[in-house]
């Protein structure tokens, strides 16, 4: 796997271990460019599809540290949702 790549089996070996996502889905307002995001991984290819500027933003950065470590273990995909929503929640993205 690539330094800093998504860990794209992380739904796979859930599944696989009986064990439930940590991280939930989460509503987007339609400005943000998505409705839902339902995974890590989705997070993560949301992020990499944002404009350059969006992207440098400290919440954003946070986030993208977060979700680079997501598949290493329950807390870490429990830490990386939490950081993606307090960055889409400071865009006013959220629809919760």
């Amino acid at each position: 796997m690539l330094p800093g790549a998504p860990n794209l089996q992380s739904e796979d070996r859930a599944k696989r271990l009986g064990r439930k996502m940590a991280f939930t889905s989460v509503k987007m307002k339609p400005a943000s460019g998505a409705n839902r995001i339902k995974s890590a991984d989705d997070a993560y290819s949301f992020m990499m599809h944002m404009r350059l500027s969006d992207q440098n933003k400290p919440h954003w950065q946070v986030a993208r540290q977060a979700l680079n470590h997501a598949g290493a273990s329950d807390d870490s995909e429990i830490r990386a949702w939490r950081s993606f929503r307090a960055a889409a929640a400071a865009e006013g993205w959220l629809l919760d």
